[in-house]
């Protein structure tokens, strides 16, 4: 399994030189890749400066998250698909530019049904747009990874299981499922459904209890360890090329905790 870690941009170093002796630290700590929020190269000035940081730097950004902005609706009566899409072939090609395999599907802002809309039109909207979004995808040679949340945040999709018939439906190889830990604890969903999901898994969050970093839990520890191995026994790890496992959450001090994170995975990993 190779682990990420979820930041913005700005939480690396300021200046040029900064950015990148951050990022080295990272890889130095055993973190395999970054991952940003789409938001962040959505500005093209943002994109070219941070394109310009990246080169050379220690880690790719393989894969990014909060893919639409809120404003860009896929349910409702608000939805405007054309703009959507155009939002997309925007900037799913700078994804691809700064490396990125795989772009995760979450955006609760933008898929929420909004209270008194018709449930069933909502759904067949986010299929709508799925079967739109998978040829523009393909065309950059991204996958969408799409994330079910938990029911704080979003009413939509909310288990891994809901997630794995929406890829069916669609049955296009650049739509394909992220299973994250977080929001299954939320949702006190089994770990059967990760091992169900098998072939459909093409990306992975975690976080311990409270959202925080792995092993800084104030109480508790999450079941990692049954984490990975529903993973292991869904064909999701070893020598896949597409093993990523980023954790999501909260840092108190990146830099400090991110050595003991990584390594703490490693330890639960090898204990599945």
């Amino acid at each position: 399994m190779r682990f990420g870690i979820c930041c913005h941009p700005s939480s690396l170093g300021a200046s040029a030189a900064t950015f990148s002796e951050d990022v080295a630290t990272l890889k130095n700590a055993g973190v395999a890749y970054l991952e940003f929020p789409v938001a962040a190269i959505a500005a093209e000035e943002d994109f070219l400066c941070l394109q310009s940081r990246l080169r050379g730097a220690a880690l790719k950004v393989e894969a990014f998250n909060s893919f639409l902005p809120a404003q860009q609706r896929i349910t409702g009566p608000d939805v405007n698909l054309q703009s959507v899409l155009s939002f997309c072939r925007l900037v799913l090609p700078r994804c691809k530019a700064l490396g990125a395999e795989v772009v995760v599907l979450g955006s609760s802002g933008a898929r929420k049904v909004p209270a008194g809309f018709d449930f069933q039109k909502a759904e067949n909207q986010f299929m709508e747009f799925c079967c739109e979004l998978a040829p523009v995808a393909a065309e950059t040679d991204i996958v969408i990874c799409i994330e079910p949340l938990n029911s704080r945040e979003d009413n939509l999709i909310l288990s891994v299981a809901q997630g794995a018939e929406i890829v069916d439906e669609v049955g296009h190889p650049n739509i394909q499922l992220l299973a994250d830990f977080y929001h299954m604890m939320e949702e006190n969903e089994p770990l059967e459904n990760v091992v169900n999901a098998n072939g459909r898994l093409r990306h992975t969050h975690l976080a311990d209890v409270g959202r925080v970093a792995p092993g800084f839990a104030v109480e508790g520890e999450a079941d990692f360890a049954g984490f990975f191995r529903a993973l292991h026994a869904a064909g999701y790890g070893g020598s896949t090329l597409f093993a990523r496992c980023s954790f999501e959450g909260s840092f108190e001090d990146m830099m400090a905790q991110t050595p003991h994170l990584v390594a703490f995975l490693e330890k639960r990993c090898a204990q599945a």
